[in-house]
């Protein structure tokens, strides 16, 4: 009731509020219709409230004189406006007990369904209300309803089927939110790089000791692919080991080691190096987002690659990634354009738009301390669409070189 307490010290009369001193009795039982009608009809979305026993002068003085003896029946009120008003209002009288003195409240709510209008004549003589006849409140005053008051009310109306609240939008990754930290890709070890420097080692040691053995006079010997080598190879789909292949065939796998292990490169970088990045959205409203899609743009600089799919891992051929929910990406002349589908959001819930995060690199190259990324929202009950700038910070984790990455 604190709402009440505020209103009854500090309003004024307005689009939601009236005052009256006394009761309405049946004698003015056309006043009462009227300015329920007025209430009922006011461009507001708020509950309304025609509070009786008292009459403001001013803040100080407020004019609470009270209602002496027992409230009318709610039953009463409520039954004129039903067999008078269309469509139905909810209406509720109830007593309201105030510094020792009685008020009895009007509380009129859940006015989604204007116009409200006469539904037949009441009255007598001049002091009549007439069928099909409207009234709207308009601050303290009240009008009768004109056609540009019908075609606001058609247009709210309209738009109360739209979403118009707020809504949170954030760019989440495995470091935080709206921030993405930056990778040194010197760091990163590929696969290809290794076995590049585990094979060139093997080849010197070779070399080095071919060169002893021809200053001591000894035959050089080469390796032997022993049948036991090449049954573990089948085995374990891991190949001969390289200590156990010829020089020869060392130098052709050398040759063409970036070929051999691009998967595994792939899958090193862009799987496991790139960051997890996703956008939140917390839905402030009362309603859910109907049918949402998302599009995330991403700006094009060098150093910032967002991968279009997910690699998988070359060395696992029983796990299954779930490529196929990976959002759409598609590339333009400045930008990275993300999209996919959300469904409802719900509200007063936090979600991700993307039902697999994206994977983005980036690299030290980059040497802005900011990026922009714009997100846009669509929906079956958004009008046009929901856009919204986000401000990206760029983290360097001075890592050092060998330091491994998560």
């Amino acid at each position: 009731m604190y709402e009440l307490i505020d209103l009854i010290l500090y309003e004024n009369e307005n689009s939601k509020l009236d005052f009256k001193k006394e009761e309405y009795k049946k004698e003015r039982f056309v006043s009462f219709l009227k300015d329920v009608l007025s209430m009922a009809n006011s461009h507001i979305k708020q509950d309304r409230y025609i509070i009786i026993g008292l009459k403001p002068k001013s803040t100080e003085d407020r004019g609470i004189t009270g209602i002496e003896g027992e409230l009318t029946d709610s039953s009463t009120y409520q039954q004129l406006i039903f067999e008078n008003i269309e469509p139905e209002i909810s209406i509720d009288y109830f007593s309201y007990i105030f510094e020792n003195k009685q008020l009895g409240v009007f509380k009129i709510y859940n006015c989604s369904n204007r116009p409200y209008l006469m539904k037949k004549d009441y009255g007598t003589g001049n002091y009549k209300l007439l069928k099909g006849e409207g009234y709207i409140r308009k601050g303290s005053h009240q009008t009768r309803l004109t056609r540009a008051d019908y075609d606001k009310i058609i247009i709210e109306k309209t738009d109360e089927k739209y979403f118009t609240d707020e809504i949170d939008i954030n760019f989440i990754t495995d470091k935080g939110k709206n921030q993405i930290e930056l990778i040194s890709f010197e760091d990163i070890k590929r696969p290809s790089q290794i076995k590049k420097e585990k094979i060139q080692q093997i080849l010197d040691k070779r070399k080095e000791v071919e060169e002893q053995n021809q200053r001591m006079g000894f035959p050089n010997i080469e390796p032997i692919n022993h049948s036991m080598h090449l049954l573990h190879a089948v085995i374990t789909n891991s190949g001969v080991p390289y200590e156990n292949r010829s020089t020869d065939e060392l130098k052709k796998n050398l040759e063409k080691i970036e070929e051999t292990y691009f998967e595994h490169d792939l899958y090193e970088v862009f799987e496991k190096k790139s960051h997890k990045c996703n956008i939140t959205i917390f839905n402030y409203g009362n309603k859910y987002i109907e049918k949402a899609s998302a599009i995330l743009k991403v700006p094009k600089i060098d150093g910032l690659i967002v991968v279009k799919e997910i690699y998988r891992d070359p060395t696992n051929n029983i796990g299954i990634v779930d490529g196929l929910n990976y959002p759409e990406i598609i590339e333009d002349d400045d930008c990275y354009i993300v999209k996919d589908d959300i469904g409802d959001v719900k509200h007063q819930l936090e979600q991700e738009a993307f039902s697999i995060p994206i994977r983005i690199f980036a690299s030290q190259q980059i040497s802005l301390d900011t990026l922009e990324f714009k997100f846009e929202l669509y929906a079956k009950n958004i009008k046009t669409n929901i856009r919204k700038n986000l401000e990206i910070k760029i983290t360097n984790g001075n890592r050092g070189k060998g330091e491994s990455h998560p």
